[in-house]
């Protein structure tokens, strides 16, 4: 379980440090909070002299491991000025809170944690407040007007022979992958190629999966990181279409797997959504789309597989651990 917590609290954005008896201190800058994790057995007389130097941290608590049970009568034995302490019977699954509070934050937290679900303690004012995707809704939004857009300039709905010349002139001006005018000095379409499509259906099946996955890859990355995951894998897809397709390319695809990548990631690195199924749903979502895209023509494969492999080394960097590692 203190694995379980020490994850959870360093893909949060907490900082961990080790300290004497395998106690462990977790800190948080923006919360001003402070978070002290050991055995019973190993209490120290004094916490003073392990935060003393955190001088930006107002709050304190420290979760207190009782493997071989609690007697609630020896909670008053520990004293520490300033330090909510949460003596955790891990026999009974009880929780002893001393002095006594009403706070439920910490309970909650460390129930959902034992429950195998990802959780985050955050302050009591966001406790309860429903997450807003709003990154991936602007996403949906811009490929929507862009292709509104392109319609009006005369791209067809369902693409054909007719409609080819046509259609073939609205994707180059609104930016599509050519690669002789990137080669002219046209970089730009690398980047403006992830946000438009060909033909409704192209555009349906990506904004459906986008839809999908966005929610669930924003909110356990959080809103900044999902950005950059988004952006660099659609990037990253762009320039493999680039440097292995002649074709015209153009579509959210490679951003879309790198989402994929980057869940696929995150469920490898928590064995807890791994045993619940997600990541093996992963897997086979990301075969079943490679084993369409090579048995129908005219999908950009090399698109997808660069912004999977993107999307995952990005993913693998934003969460990179962090060099105050604990020791074990």
């Amino acid at each position: 379980m203190l694995e379980r917590i020490i994850n959870n609290l360093r893909q949060s954005g907490w900082t961990l440090v080790a300290l004497e008896g395998n106690w462990v201190c977790a800190t948080h800058d923006s919360l001003k909070r402070g978070l002290l994790f050991g055995n019973f057995s190993e209490l120290p007389l004094d916490f003073k002299p392990w935060i003393r130097d955190y001088t930006n941290i107002s709050q304190w608590e420290a979760i207190v491991f009782c493997p071989e049970g609690m007697d609630s009568a020896r909670l008053k034995q520990h004293q520490f000025s300033g330090i909510q302490l949460w003596y955790w019977d891990t026999q009974q699954g009880n929780l002893f809170p001393f002095p006594p509070t009403k706070n439920q934050r910490i309970p909650r937290w460390l129930k959902q944690l034992a429950s195998g679900n990802p959780a985050s303690l955050e302050s009591d004012s966001k406790v309860g407040k429903h997450f807003v995707p709003f990154v991936t809704y602007a996403f949906l939004g811009i490929n929507l007007i862009v292709f509104l857009l392109m319609v009006l300039a005369g791209l067809s709905l369902f693409p054909s022979n007719s409609s080819g010349l046509t259609d073939q002139r609205v994707l180059i001006a609104f930016g599509a992958k050519v690669n002789d005018l990137i080669q002219a000095g046209e970089v730009w379409r690398l980047l403006t190629s992830i946000f438009i499509h060909i033909g409704i259906i192209h555009l349906a099946f990506n904004l459906y999966a986008l839809r999908a996955l966005g929610p669930l890859t924003e909110e356990f990355f959080g809103h900044p990181k999902f950005l950059m995951i988004y952006m660099f894998s659609g990037l990253g897809g762009s320039i493999a279409s680039y440097l292995f397709s002649p074709a015209l390319s153009a579509g959210a695809s490679g951003a879309i797997f790198g989402l994929l990548g980057a869940l696929l990631y995150y469920c490898i690195k928590r064995p807890y959504l791994w045993k619940s199924g997600l990541g093996m749903n992963l897997v086979v979502v990301i075969l079943v789309n490679f084993g369409f895209g090579i048995s129908q023509p005219g999908i950009d494969n090399y698109a997808h597989l660069g912004g999977l492999l993107t999307g995952t080394l990005t993913s693998i960097f934003l969460t990179k651990e962090s060099t105050q590692d604990i020791r074990r």
